[in-house]
């Protein structure tokens, strides 16, 4: 007579090599979702930055728009190891909030 068979527990035997290939697949998923967020921020960031010079906006709203759209790049360069960039946006950013508050 069979034992009958608990539908609520399951065990998967995984070996060590298949362990190692999702843990690679997790991986590769995960980095390539990062990526593509960079990405997105830093698209955002380019339109933000340019929005100012194509539509007139006062003040405030061209500090908000130049210091979100420099720290979209900021974080895109940084992520990808763009150090050059990092600086330049860096300091967009700083010009920003001193250009403001002068």
């Amino acid at each position: 007579m069979e034992k009958p068979v608990d539908v609520n527990t399951t065990s998967v035997e995984t070996s060590p090599e298949t362990s190692v290939e999702n843990n690679d697949s997790n991986n590769n998923i995960r980095h390539t979702s990062i990526k593509y967020i960079s990405e997105g921020v830093g698209w955002i960031g380019s339109v933000l930055v340019l929005i100012p010079y194509v539509a007139p906006v006062n003040k405030t709203t061209d500090f908000i728009l130049n210091t979100l759209g420099a720290s979209g790049l900021f974080i895109v360069c940084l992520t990808s190891k763009q150090y050059q960039s990092v600086i330049i946006n860096a300091a967009w950013i700083i010009g920003g909030i001193y250009k403001y508050y002068s």
